[in-house]
Parts: C-alpha cells; sequence; structure tokens
C-alpha cells in the first residue's frame, strides 16, 4: 500500500518539476504586461460635416476609449457577475472556475467551458493567439498573474471593458452602447447594460439586430447573476425582464462604401500614414453636407436607373465584355455567402419580355428589367443582391456630381459615380471629359473683358476654319442645323450656338481665354483649336464647378477644399485650413457674366429650370453623339456640377442633350439643397446698371418699342433709343415707389429675400431728376 502511494507521489512529483520546466520554457519569453502603461488601443476616427455632425467613421477597429469613471457602476457589475464574479478577490486566475470548467467539459465531452477570467481575456486578446492549446492557456493564465501584480482592478477593468469585441464591427462598451443604443455608454440603463454584457460569450450569436430572441435570453441570465450577486433587486430585475430591448437601428453597416469618406480617407492616408487610420481617434471637421450628400447619392442612383430605362441598355464593346468577363469569373460565390446589397457581375442566359435569368458562379437568379433591349445571352450585367434569393439590374450609366459653397470653396456634396460597390473611380476628381457647350461661358467672359456687352453683334453662319487637330476644314454646326446670321452676344450663349461662339473665339483671340480659364481654375493645359469654343479639351468635373462657383461669387475664386480640421485624441489641432479665396476678375463683368447665365435658364437651353423657386444661373453641355450630358450652374450660395455618361464614351442615347439627360438631376439637387423655403436673389453689384433694351434694335426701350432689362457695366450701355434719339437719362424713369419692406411668409409660402431682378416692362416717362435716376440704375 505504501508503496504504491509513494509511486503515485513520485509520479506526481516528477509530474509537477516537469509541468514546471516545461510551463518556464513555453513562458520565459512572454511580453512585459508593463508596456501597457501607455497603451492606446486603436480608435475610431470621426468625420464630422460642415455643421458638426457625425457623418461617417474610420476605423480598423470601431472604439472610442473612455475611462473608467464615466463607465456606470452597473455596466461594470453586469460584465463582472457574467465574466468573472470573482475579480475584485482573485489574482487573475480562478482556480475554481478553472477546475469546474474542466470538469463541464470532460462531461460534455467537447471544450465547452473555458473558465478565463476578466484578466485572462484581457491578455489573450492583447498578447496572445487565439489558438486554443494548453500551451496558450498556461501563457494566458502567467500573464494573467503578472498583470494583477502590476496594475489595480479598476486599471484592469477599464482596459478590458475598452478591448473587448462585442459585435457588430464595435469594440469596447462606448461603440457597442453607440451601436446598438444610439448613445454613450455614460447614459445606457441597466436592461441595456446587460444586453452589452451578454455579448463577449458570443458576440454574433447574442447581437441582438441579427438574432433577437438569443439576445433577448442571454440579458435575462446576466440579470440572473447580477441578481445573485446582490447587484440588483428583486424589483429591477423584473422591469429589465418584461422590458423588450429598443434599438437604435442599423444607420450605415458598411461605413467605406462612400466616395466622400474615401477620399477623407486617402488624405489622412497620404497626410499622416496608414498608422494614422489604423490607430484612430482623430476628429476630422469636414465641409460636407450631409443631408444634401446623401439625398444625392440616392437620387444619383433613382436618376440614372430611370436614365438607363428610358434609352436602353448599352451595346457593349469588346474591350466592355472582356473587362466584365474577367470580373465575373473571378467572383467565388454560393447561394449561401451571397450578402446583401453587395453589387456581383451576373452572366445572362436567358431574355424574356420584362425579365432576365442569369448565373454569378454557383448562383443562379433572375430580375426584371423595363427595358431589355440589346441585352442578349451572353452579356453581362451588374446586379444587387438585395434579400430573400431576389436580386436588382443596375445601369452601366455612371454620374458625377459636385456641390460647392461659392463663396467658401467648402464641398458640400461629391458623387463620384452610381456606387462606391460598383466602381471606386472617383469621377468627380479623376475623370477627364469634354466639357461640350459647358466651356462656353470662359470664352464669354474673355470677351466681356474685351469691351463686349451682352448686345454686341456675333455672326451666326456657317464658316469654315481649318482644324490642326484633325488636319481639314471644320465648319462648325448649331446643334439644330440652323444658322441664325448676326445675333447679340446673349442670344449667342442663352441659345448656345456653335458657329457664334466660334466666330467669337476668332474675334477675341486664345490668349484672352487661356488667362480667364486659368484665373477661374482650370487646370488643363488648353489646345489653340478653334474647336474649343465648344467644348474639345477634357477637364474635370471639380474643375468645370471651380470655374462656375468662381462666377458666381462674382470673381472671386475659392480653391475646393474638404477638411476644415482635424483634431486629435487629445485634443491638439494636427490641421487647419480656412477658406482660401482671391478676387481674380472683376466684379462688374462677373456679374453680367451671372446675367448672361440667368438668360440661359430664362430664356435659352436650360429653360427648364426658370421654374425653380430660387433664381439660378447657368449652362448645358453637350458632346458629339449625346457622350456626355452636363449641367453646371449656380444658386447664389451654392454651385452644382452634374454630369451623366459612359465611362467608355459612347452615346446615352438620341436626344440625351445636357437639358434632358443632366439638367433635371441638377434640378432636384438644387431645390433640394434649398429645401428650406428661404431664398435669395443675386446681390447688386457696384459699378453695373440695368437698361430696358429694345430686343430688335438693340437700342434703349422707350414707349414705342418695350424691352427687357439687361445688365451692363456703367458706361457701357448704348445712350440711344430705338428711335435713334439721344437718350435724357433724366426722362428714362419715373422715381420708382419706396420698395416695400419684406413681409413675413405665410404659412406654406417660401420666405423670399426681396432684392428683385428688373422684370421685362415698358419705360414710364414721367419726370424726375437725373441724379435719382442715375443712383437708381446704378443699385438696380
Amino acid at each position: 500500500m505504501y508503496r504504491v502511494l509513494a509511486v503515485i507521489l513520485a509520479f506526481f512529483a516528477v509530474f509537477i518539476f516537469g509541468f514546471s520546466i516545461y510551463a518556464f520554457l513555453i513562458t520565459r519569453d512572454l511580453p512585459d504586461v508593463r508596456q501597457l502603461e501607455n497603451w492606446k488601443p486603436p480608435e475610431a476616427s470621426v468625420i464630422l460635416d460642415y455643421q458638426d455632425k457625425v457623418y461617417n467613421e474610420l476605423y480598423v477597429q470601431k472604439r472610442y476609449y473612455v475611462p473608467i469613471e464615466k463607465i456606470p457602476d452597473y455596466v461594470k457589475k453586469a460584465f463582472i457577475a457574467t465574466e468573472d464574479k470573482s475579480f475584485y478577490s482573485n489574482p487573475g486566475i480562478d482556480i475554481f472556475g478553472i477546475l469546474r470548467a474542466a470538469i463541464k467539459n470532460i462531461i460534455k465531452g467537447v471544450a465547452a467551458e473555458g473558465g478565463s477570467t476578466i484578466s485572462q481575456q484581457l491578455v489573450k486578446n492583447l498578447f496572445l493567439t487565439p489558438e486554443k492549446s494548453i500551451s496558450r492557456k498556461i501563457k494566458e493564465m502567467v500573464l494573467a498573474i503578472r498583470l494583477n501584480k502590476v496594475y489595480s482592478k479598476d486599471k484592469i477593468l477599464e482596459m478590458y471593458l475598452n478591448q473587448i469585441y462585442l459585435g457588430q464591427g464595435s469594440y469596447g462598451v462606448e461603440a457597442a452602447a453607440r451601436t446598438y443604443f444610439g448613445k454613450s455608454v455614460s447614459n445606457i440603463n441597466l436592461c441595456e447594460a446587460a444586453v452589452l454584457a451578454g455579448l463577449p460569450k458570443a458576440p454574433s450569436k447574442y447581437n441582438p439586430y441579427a438574432n433577437p430572441d438569443l439576445a433577448e435570453k442571454r440579458k435575462q441570465v446576466v440579470l440572473q447573476r447580477m441578481l445573485e450577486e446582490g447587484y440588483i433587486t428583486q424589483e429591477e430585475y423584473q422591469k429589465c425582464v418584461e422590458r423588450p430591448i429598443k434599438l437604435a437601428g442599423i444607420i450605415r453597416s458598411d461605413n467605406f462604401n462612400d466616395y466622400f469618406t474615401e477620399v477623407i480617407r486617402q488624405w489622412i492616408v497620404e497626410k499622416y500614414g496608414e498608422e494614422a487610420v489604423s490607430q484612430g481617434g482623430l476628429k476630422i471637421y469636414t465641409t460636407i453636407d450631409t443631408a444634401l450628400q446623401m439625398y444625392a447619392q440616392k437620387r444619383v442612383q433613382q436618376w440614372l436607373e430611370d436614365l438607363q430605362n428610358r434609352v436602353g441598355f448599352p451595346k457593349l464593346s469588346k474591350e466592355d465584355i472582356d473587362y466584365l468577363k474577367d470580373k465575373y469569373e473571378n467572383q467565388k460565390v454560393s447561394p449561401e455567402t451571397l450578402i446583401k446589397n453587395y453589387i456581383y457581375v451576373a452572366k445572362i442566359n436567358e431574355v424574356s419580355k420584362g425579365k432576365i435569368k442569369f448565373s454569378i458562379d454557383q448562383v443562379n437568379g433572375e430580375a426584371f428589367v423595363k427595358s431589355a433591349f440589346n441585352l442578349k445571352p451572353g452579356d453581362y450585367v451588374y446586379v444587387k443582391y438585395m434579400e430573400n434569393g431576389s436580386f436588382k439590374v443596375l445601369p452601366f450609366l455612371e454620374s458625377a456630381v459636385v456641390s460647392i459653397d461659392s463663396k467658401t470653396g467648402g464641398i458640400r456634396v461629391l458623387i463620384g459615380g452610381y456606387e462606391f460597390r460598383k466602381s471606386q473611380f472617383n469621377r468627380v476628381l479623376q475623370s477627364k471629359r469634354q466639357p461640350g457647350s459647358a466651356i462656353k461661358p470662359i470664352i464669354y467672359m474673355a470677351a466681356l473683358l474685351n469691351g463686349y456687352t451682352q448686345i454686341s453683334y456675333l455672326e451666326d453662319k456657317p464658316i469654315g476654319f481649318w482644324d490642326y487637330s484633325r488636319n481639314k476644314e471644320w465648319v462648325p454646326k448649331n446643334y439644330d442645323g440652323n444658322y441664325y446670321g448676326t445675333v447679340t452676344l446673349r442670344k449667342a450663349l442663352a441659345k448656345s450656338l456653335n458657329a457664334a461662339t466660334v466666330y467669337l473665339l476668332t474675334q477675341i483671340d486664345f490668349d484672352p481665354v487661356f488667362s480667364v480659364a486659368s484665373k477661374v481654375g482650370i487646370k488643363q493645359k488648353l489646345p489653340r483649336y478653334y474647336s474649343l469654343a465648344l467644348g474639345s479639351v477634357e477637364i474635370t468635373p471639380i474643375e468645370l464647378a471651380n470655374a462656375f462657383a468662381t462666377f458666381g461669387n462674382y470673381g472671386t475664386r475659392c480653391e475646393p477644399f474638404f477638411i476644415r480640421k482635424v483634431v486629435d485624441k487629445e485634443g491638439n489641432i494636427l490641421y487647419q485650413q480656412e477658406p482660401r479665396c482671391e478676387e481674380v476678375l472683376p466684379k462688374p463683368e462677373s456679374a453680367v457674366m451671372v446675367d448672361l447665365l440667368r438668360a440661359v435658364v430664362l430664356e435659352g437651353t436650360a429653360v427648364k429650370a426658370s421654374s425653380m423657386p430660387v433664381p439660378v444661373a447657368g449652362k448645358t453641355g453637350t458632346t458629339n453623339d449625346y457622350a456626355d450630358a452636363w449641367f453646371a450652374g449656380f444658386d447664389p450660395d451654392l454651385t452644382t456640377v452634374v454630369w451623366v455618361g459612359y465611362d467608355k464614351r459612347k452615346p446615352i442615347g438620341k436626344g440625351m442633350a445636357g437639358a434632358e439627360a443632366a439638367l433635371p438631376l441638377w434640378m432636384d439637387i438644387m431645390k433640394y439643397a434649398n429645401r428650406r423655403g428661404v431664398y435669395k436673389e443675386f446681390p447688386k453689384v457696384e459699378g453695373t446698371v440695368y437698361i430696358p433694351i429694345d430686343p430688335i434694335t438693340n437700342k434703349v426701350a422707350n414707349n414705342n418699342c418695350p424691352g427687357k432689362y439687361i445688365l451692363f457695366v456703367e458706361g457701357t450701355y448704348p445712350t440711344v433709343d430705338c428711335d435713334g434719339n439721344q437718350v435724357d437719362f433724366s426722362q428714362l424713369f419715373a422715381k420708382p415707389e419706396e420698395q416695400q419692406q419684406p413681409q413675413e411668409p405665410q404659412e406654406n409660402q417660401p420666405n423670399v429675400e426681396t432684392n428683385p431682378q428688373p422684370q421685362e416692362n415698358t419705360p414710364s416717362t414721367d419726370d424726375t431728376t437725373k441724379d435719382n435716376i442715375i443712383d437708381i440704375l446704378k443699385s438696380r
């Protein structure tokens, strides 16, 4: 008996000795837990909009570090009761817990219980790999003991509550509280704390968004343990058991699928390195208008889908087909791995009226299409997986939209395409396209600076020019195929007359145009070809927006920018940018340019926009074969440019000019921008005068020849009336009645800031003094 006992003791001693040596060998190179003294876990960086409201987040791990004193006691107790009830008394490991877990595992025959304390979970997440092995468990226990020798229990709990993964991409209790309940952890209640404390065991399984019933049961387990530990009363327990989980709702589930966010991310990486994104904790104050950006993105998608249905799907080139085929063949998809809202390339198997059937690797699907024109078996299309086996066919048409605060240069909207997941190519900043007639205002601005007025005459007739770009004669043609002979500068721009514009370029030459283009922000080198007048140069939408914003800001160009300030987690300002504005064009001539662009809306190619509740000005643009459709324009505050077309140049569809394919989208975005109903008028500019002009003689109007008001730089207007008489300005107008004070807007009526433009009318002949008349003219 004693011999047997001696053998057992000897065996046990050898085992302990061997195990000690083994434990020493595998733990001698463990990291020093004291390095956590300067531990800074990765945090989310917050992107704020122009009103300092949260727009989005950048993170590798979505986390917001919060000190222990800002975490409510019931949150701490909920985690302690659930994860480590002896936390404040154990040395980092719980021997009884380990034995209890080991017995349960032996009984069940699987590793069902871990027995890890909060300290063990923390060191495992910070220092060790997730492998399941005896050696890793030993390392975990040793590190947990060392951790408790160096740090206080509150510090360990603080690190744990900021490190632990709690599902839905959230690390730490602060991020989880925001994700699930839409508020800071300091503001959650006991019942919500129980939901969070139930997540560490299996974040996906107990995710209340994905599995609300399981989350509810897990919450009750946490509450029961808190009750057993004396942390809550029976009344509190019952109240929370009876109260269902109320979630904030998922606002954005895929944060980086956004053109503007990607621009911000790239800027941060370029300026501060990848570590700035991985470590995070930054506050990035931007110029974006969240509501307008979100509306514009949604409206762009709806518009492109509707437009694609109207014109039919395009005939794909071999290059298009090869590109899509490559993407299709590199997809590994099964019915089980389909992701909601994810975009796939599908191969068409069958086309019937209003429907196509297709395949995506191992997945077969079908989707409705309003127009199957040009679609046939073997072709490829983009589809988005919605849910429950349903798909949506996406357009090939793309768009770019950018809105700029004309007075500061702050970018309010940046939509680089139909959807970031479909194409990461940012067409606002990267796509160079021919602007068509949208380039013409630059030429007309150069003319105004060289003494032209709105009623200067141009020749709109077939004139041949040698085109050096094509090495042959070229005769400009107007959009409708007609020529209008001698026309005014105003009519030529309003009606977008090509022949007249080329004629104007021959009169003023290239250098004044190049000078204006450079001043308003066009960075591309412009060619010395007369086809430049029709937009043969390739520029980006952001360049065109900069140019039109300069016109809309009466000659003051503000450099476009999108980041106002960057602040680190300690509150230090790392970067700050104020608007950088410079007067590059004289205000009076710029004001006349605005009036010319108003004519495009009131009587020209963009007359659809004359129905807008806010006064706007702008210019349409269309390239050959309707391959590009543009509208660039502004109201008194905001400039917006819209481009629509295909990435690989091809016709959008017959008749799809800028006024048809781009202007309606522009109007919707600008209406939303002015949705509050407070409308401004374009301001008066010193040194300019409105004069009533007879449209037949282009002389000053009188009773015999009613006219419309047209803006002139002071001293450049005609001094002879339509009858050939010298105009006596003291007899031109009666002294008008004092302008009425603005009235409070009626309910449901827009509030217009009164500063009205002159309307078409017949001038009065009542007497007044010359000085009063000239003052009135200058102020209008």
